[in-house]
């Protein structure tokens, strides 16, 4: 009887620890897949973020160039009565072109290459073709290459739009540094007196850029004729 029981309670002890070493392994199992699946939706979510930057890239690089094509070209008709004069400006809707389709096929070591430098010092050269002035004004230097193509987007675009959507004369362009912030402010007189600033889709991806950097984007029209953008980022940056 002794014997009897105690082979039922060994028993019992074995299918319970083959029960237990099976509920260990299913767990163990629920837990790999259930990494494995996390592991997959962090990949595409960032697969995801990854086009999402592509298209904002093609959007502020190839959309820009195109965007100066065309208006050199309307620029190319007012003067067309000058054959020298035209070809020039034609050469020069050629060369945004040609820039246009190489920052389709390099786009994100042209995004790279973007400075705030660069891009004023262009803004300066382009707007001074359509006869109005800019004034560039500096309080900060050495940043960091990140935190300057950022910010040289936002003047890219800011451009863009100021001769898309306004009759500028005049644009100013400042960064400053104050209470632990930078500063960057375009400002033009070429906005309607009747309409209200701009949101658009390129003020939008100017946003998330300038974000992801810890900062923020506004703009406003202060009614005279004047659309004021301002970036902000934090002036200590991390690595």
């Amino acid at each position: 009887m002794l014997h009897h029981t105690y082979f039922a309670g060994t028993a019992a002890l074995g299918i319970f620890l083959i029960s237990l070493g099976v509920m260990i392994g299913l767990t163990l199992r629920i837990r790999r897949l259930n990494a494995e699946k996390d592991r997959a939706v962090a990949l595409a979510q960032e697969q995801q973020e990854q086009q999402e930057q592509l298209a904002r890239d093609v959007h502020d690089l190839v959309g820009h160039w195109l965007w100066l094509a065309s208006i050199k070209s309307e620029l190319a008709y007012r003067h067309a009565e000058g054959d020298a004069r035209l070809r020039r400006d034609l050469s020069e809707i050629l060369q945004a072109v040609q820039h246009a389709a190489h920052a389709a096929r390099n786009v994100s070591q042209a995004y790279q290459q973007l400075s705030l430098q660069g891009e004023t010092t262009r803004a300066e050269a382009l707007l001074s073709s359509f006869g109005a002035y800019c004034s560039v004004r500096m309080d900060v230097t050495d940043l960091p290459d990140d935190v300057s193509a950022t910010l040289g987007t936002v003047v890219r675009e800011t451009l863009t739009n100021m001769l898309r959507h306004s009759r500028v004369t005049r644009c100013a362009i400042e960064l400053t540094g104050h209470g632990g912030r930078l500063r960057l402010t375009v400002a033009n007189d070429g906005a309607s007196r009747r309409e209200p600033a701009s949101t658009g889709s390129g003020l939008g991806n100017l946003g998330h850029r300038v974000g992801k950097l810890g900062g923020t984007v506004r703009v406003t029209a202060d009614g005279d004729g004047w659309f004021i953008l301002i970036a902000e980022l934090p002036l200590n940056f991390s690595e």
